[in-house]
Formats: C-alpha cells, structure tokens, sequence
C-alpha cells in the first residue's frame, strides 16, 4: 500500500538576480513498509527531495501526499502535527541538545503532543532506548558518548513517537566504517521487525544495494 507520491514535483528558488532548479518533474511512489535510498552527486537535490517529503518546505509545483493526504495548501498548524506524528527524522549532525541527557533528548517530540501521558512517555523513552541497546545510557550526555552512540539516539528520538515514516539524511555520513555499519543494521532492523517505512539520502553505495530500491537524482532530476 502506497504511503508517500510526489506528482510532477518541481522545487525552484529565486534570487532578484537567478532562478535555481533544484528538482524538476519529480514523480515518486513509495509503499508502506519500504526501504528506498536516495542517490546522485552533491548538489542534485537529494536533501530538497527528503525536505519536501519530511514537509520542511513545500514544492513550487506539484503535490506531496502522505498517508493519503494531499499536503499542499495546509497551514502550519496542521503540518507540524502530521510531521510530529507521522515522521520521524534522523540527520548526519545528530542535532542532540547538549545540556540535555538522553532520555530528556528522546523525549523531546512527546512534550509537543496534546493530551500525552508523560508517564507513559517515559516508559516509551526507556522501551525505545533498550531497543537500541542503549538502555546503560539513560543518564548520559551526548558528550559523553561516542558518534555511533549519538546516532542511535537520534534514532531513538525519530522513533519514539512510533512514526509510519522515517527520513535519514547521510545518517553515516559522520561515523567510521564500523559505527556507519552498525547505524546501518539498527535502521534495517527498524525496517524489517518494527516495519517502518524509510527513505534514506546517502552517498554510500554498499549501504544503498541493502535497501529495496534506489532512487537516482542527477541535476534534480529522476535518472532511475
């Protein structure tokens, strides 16, 4: 069952002096429980791709619908709670908040929820953070643990929420081969046991042939 379509999505931006393509004609369907990565040079408009879905920005022309939901024209009300409880998002900077430990990290997209029972969202917190082997590092700081340990808890942050949708943009992109590999087997362990769906931006070619499918950009364009 399909759960993201971009028809004929095109994305410009505009200075008094130029206009930028960054996407053109982009016309993307995506079934619930997918795996897909997203590919092609610096420049050709992958993380406008992944920010059009994640609705980070909205298309110059075209529609994005998610969950059978034609996004355009929505205000931003709408649009943050649909993100809050339909995507989760992991970045290649982590974006952890120092001061904050990890479980205050991962609970961060609960406290923007109405009527969200803290109690159980501490247990969630406590479910998702054993889930990824981080159980020991409740308490901890972000300084306090390593890149590979980070990422996990970005993840566990993206996931807290139970998102249908998970968007990673260069998710190893900071890590060594060994952390990249093991962020890797947590997403495609997300992906087969919790079935979530996920769309990943990455250089990494080893990593994108794990994956269901490739998407190719190049210009902004789809070539595959």
């Amino acid at each position: 069952m399909e759960i993201i379509r971009l028809e004929d999505v095109r994305k410009t931006y505009r200075t008094a002096e130029i206009e930028t393509i960054a996407l053109d004609d982009i016309n993307i369907s995506i079934d619930r429980g997918e795996f897909v990565s997203i590919m092609g040079p610096s420049g050709c408009g992958k993380s406008t791709l992944l920010n059009l879905i994640g609705l980070l920005d909205t298309p110059t022309r075209g529609s994005v619908i998610l969950e059978r939901e034609t996004t355009g024209g929505r205000g931003d009300k709408w649009l943050s709670e649909f993100r809050n409880r339909n995507i989760g998002f992991v970045f290649q900077s982590f974006h952890l908040i120092p001061s904050l430990n990890v479980m205050d990290n991962v609970a961060l997209p609960l406290g923007y929820r109405k009527g969200e029972d803290a109690r159980e969202g501490r247990k969630r917190v406590r479910e998702v953070l054993e889930y990824l082997g981080l159980g020991n590092r409740l308490r901890h700081f972000p300084a306090q643990l390593s890149g590979g340990q980070c990422q996990r808890v970005a993840i566990a942050r993206a996931i807290v929420g139970n998102p249908d949708i998970i968007l990673a943009d260069e998710p190893t992109g900071n890590l060594d081969s060994r952390m990249g590999t093991e962020v890797m087997d947590f997403l495609m362990r997300l992906n087969r046991e919790e079935g979530k769906t996920i769309v990943m931006v990455t250089h990494n070619e080893e990593q994108a042939r794990l994956t269901d499918r490739i998407l190719r950009l190049f210009d902004g364009r789809q070539v595959q």
